[in-house]
């Protein structure tokens, strides 16, 4: 998929987590960060690679559980705020790569540990999704984890979404799937999924709610907010 610039420009990656106490708020990433370590599961020696770092906030993250991590974006900008934000911060183990997640031609076969893909695949359309799964089975080496954290198309929100009810999509999130697309893909790319998981949302009041009904057969679907996918090559 061509690097969409008018859905990408420097005041989409200035503007990203504004701090809001209810859409926004802090256990939002606390618990997103809690669930990019399940389905990473990166390690003091791992070489780790991060796919639409846009500014890095993820990148950041794992560098504090891996040995190096490499962040990928097709945006000139978002890297440029990257690196402002690494050499501010003194991370030494952080560098950038300026490139599509369906070319990883710059990287080695079976040169990395881990791929993490955090709130990326819901921004991708199907051809560029099968792209990345290729590429990242290439880049990984035997036994490496492939990391998807994405929007669940199950979620009643993401329902409403899709139908213009009440609430609109994100411009940007042109493909919020349901997990047994993913599942179909992962297969079909060469690997193996190993956890099949879901989180509930993080906001307040209706974090307590979803907990509740999330277990529920049939109707569960409705109150899982993310999909936590962990899969290594087969």
């Amino acid at each position: 998929m061509t690097f969409e610039r008018d859905l990408y420009d420097p005041g989409y990656f200035e503007g990203l987590h504004p701090h809001h106490w209810f859409k926004n708020p802090p256990r939002k990433y606390e618990e997103r960060n809690r669930d990019v370590l399940r389905v990473v599961r990166p390690t003091s020696t791992s070489r780790v690679v991060e796919l639409g770092s846009a500014r890095g906030d993820v990148s950041f993250f794992l560098a504090a559980h891996a040995a190096e991590v490499i962040g990928v974006d097709a945006a000139p900008e978002a890297l440029e705020m990257a690196e402002a934000e690494r050499k501010r911060r003194g991370i030494a183990n952080v560098r950038w790569l300026l490139a599509d997640v369906a070319d990883l031609s710059a990287l080695k076969t079976a040169s990395v540990d881990a791929v993490a893909a955090i709130d990326l695949v819901e921004h991708i359309d199907d051809p560029t999704l099968v792209a990345m799964l290729r590429e990242c089975r290439r880049i990984l080496k035997p036994a490496g984890r492939l990391g998807i954290y994405t929007p669940d198309r199950a979620h009643y929100v993401e329902r409403m979404k899709a139908h213009d009810f009440i609430l609109k999509q994100f411009p940007q999130h042109i493909a919020v799937r349901f997990t047994k697309a993913y599942l179909r893909l992962l297969e079909e790319s060469g690997f193996q999924a190993d956890l099949v998981a879901y989180s509930v949302s993080p906001f307040p009041l209706v974090r307590h709610v979803e907990r509740l009904l999330a277990p529920l057969p049939l109707l569960g679907g409705l109150f899982r907010y993310r999909i936590l996918l962990s899969a290594i090559t087969a």
